[in-house]
Formats: structure tokens, sequence, C-alpha cells
């Protein structure tokens, strides 16, 4: 399975309408690669969320990343992304306290949370039933 990634939608400007994701940026400008537990790779799922910590998880679009190699803009370090679903989902009943949801980048590893993200996703992306 591919791995899941949430980017924080405040950082998010312009990812959608330019098909990317791009890695945050430390305050000084340069890429902040520090909060990533791995590297984003061709065909990893990335959504793009709101949320803090303790609290509902907004989920507002979910890709599909095309590429394992990066590319310099002026947005930073990006990965081409195929933006496959976009709009409103809550998720609100968790057992466990989203502590990374508020980090700019971080891995998803929240099963329910990695399998609302997997139903938003169009059949084509799905694995067949018999799996």
């Amino acid at each position: 399975m591919s791995a899941i990634f949430g980017i924080e939608e405040r950082n998010a400007q312009g990812f959608i309408d330019t098909g990317i994701v791009c890695y945050p940026r430390s305050p000084d400008g340069k890429s902040d690669l520090h909060s990533i537990v791995s590297t984003i790779r061709n065909e990893d799922i990335v959504f793009i969320k709101h949320c803090t910590p303790g609290s509902s998880l907004h989920i507002k679009a979910v890709g599909i990343v095309l590429s394992d190699y990066p590319t310099e803009s002026d947005l930073g370090n990006c990965l081409a992304v195929e933006w496959v679903w976009q709009g409103e989902k809550v998720l609100d009943n968790f057992d466990e306290v989203l502590f990374l949801c508020g980090n700019a980048l971080y891995e998803e590893h929240n099963v329910m949370v990695q399998r609302e993200i997997i139903n938003l996703l169009p059949e084509k992306y799905k694995l067949p039933q018999e799996w």
C-alpha cells in the first residue's frame, strides 16, 4: 500500500490549481524536511487537511503523486500530483488523538483516517474487492 501524507491547508495555496505538492519551508526560506517521516514517492497518496490535535479532521482534497523526482518552483521543491478528489469530508470519531495533524506535512498512520481517505479515491485507484 502507498504511504499517505497530510498537508495543512494553509501551506497548500495553489497546489490543486498547479497540480503539485511542495515540501514546507522553514522560516528562513529553506525546505523544511525534518517533519517528514519518509520521502514522498510516486503513487503515494497526499491529502490537504485542516485540524488541530484533539479536534475533528477536515479533508479538503486527495491526490496521487505522479513522480519520484521533485522540481524546483517558486513554492520550493515540488512533486507532480493528480488531485482526484476535492470537497469537505469531516472525520471526528477517533479512538486516538491525532497528535501530528497540526504539522505542515506528516505521514498519516491512523488506520481509520487512511481508510476514509482511500474511500474518497475514484474506483480506478482502488484494489479489486478480492484483495
